[in-house]
C-alpha cells in the first residue's frame, strides 16, 4: 500500500510513461518485474504504486523515497536505471516532487491495487521553472474552487523539486463524475493562468491501480 498526505516526510518520484494501448500491459508487467528484482532493493525505497490510463495511453509509477539524496544515489547508478532495464517504449517524464497543498488539508489517500476508486493525473510542464511559485498560487486557488466537487475524494498536488513540474494526483469516486466536471470546470479562471505559465498534458481518461508494493509487503 502507498500512503499519500502532505505530512508525509517522503519525496516522490513520478514516472510517466506514454504508449500504445497494444503494449500498455507489456510496460506494467516490465515495470513490475523492475520493481521487485531492482528497486525495491534500492536504500531509501519506500514504496510505489503503478497505474494504468483507461484508454491505454498511459502508465505511472509512483515511488516514494526516504530523501532525495536516497532518490539521486538511485538513479545515478546506470546499471539499474529504467532506460537500461525497461526497453522498447518511450523514456519516462521523471522527476522528484514534494506535496505542497492537499484538500481536504488533512486528507490521507490509501494506494492500493485493484482499488475501486480512480486517480486522476493533472501534468503541467512549466515553461519557466522560475515561474513555478507564480504557478502554485494559481493552483492553491483552483484547488480552493474545486473542493467539495462531486466525485472528488481527495487531491494532492505536487511540485517538483527542480521547478520544472507540476502534477495533481487526484482520487475520483467515478469516471463519469470526473467527465462531468470538466464538462463545466469551477475552477476555470485560476486554471487559465495555470495554463499561462505551462504546458498542461490534460487526460480525460482516468487511471486505475494495478499494482502497490512498499518495504512493509
Amino acid at each position: 500500500m502507498l500512503n499519500v498526505f502532505k505530512d508525509n516526510p517522503v519525496l516522490a518520484e513520478l514516472d510517466i510513461f506514454v504508449t500504445q494501448a497494444a503494449q500498455q500491459w507489456l510496460l506494467v508487467d516490465s515495470l513490475i518485474a523492475y520493481t521487485q528484482n531492482i528497486l525495491k532493493q534500492q536504500p531509501g525505497y519506500v514504496a510505489n504504486a503503478i497505474h494504468r490510463s483507461l484508454d491505454g495511453l498511459r502508465v505511472v509509477n509512483y515511488v516514494q523515497w526516504q530523501s532525495q539524496a536516497n532518490y539521486e544515489a538511485y538513479i545515478s547508478n546506470r546499471d539499474i536505471a529504467l532506460a537500461t532495464q525497461i526497453t522498447g517504449f518511450f523514456t519516462p517524464d521523471s522527476h522528484l516532487y514534494e506535496i505542497f497543498i492537499s484538500e481536504p488539508a488533512d486528507s490521507e489517500m490509501q494506494i492500493a491495487a485493484n482499488m475501486r476508486e480512480l486517480i486522476n493525473f493533472g501534468i503541467f510542464k512549466l515553461k519557466n521553472p522560475a515561474n513555478q511559485s507564480r504557478f502554485l498560487e494559481a493552483t492553491a486557488e483552483a484547488i480552493r474552487q474545486i473542493s467539495g466537487q462531486a466525485g472528488l475524494i481527495t487531491t494532492h498536488f505536487h511540485r517538483s523539486l527542480d521547478g520544472a513540474r507540476a502534477i495533481n494526483y487526484g482520487l475520483w469516486s467515478s469516471q463519469e463524475l470526473y467527465a462531468k466536471m470538466n464538462a463545466n470546470p469551477p475552477m476555470a479562471e485560476p486554471l487559465r493562468e495555470m495554463r499561462s505559465l505551462a504546458n498542461n498534458e490534460f487526460q480525460m481518461s482516468l487511471h486505475e491501480v494495478v499494482f502497490t508494493e512498499s518495504t512493509n509487503s
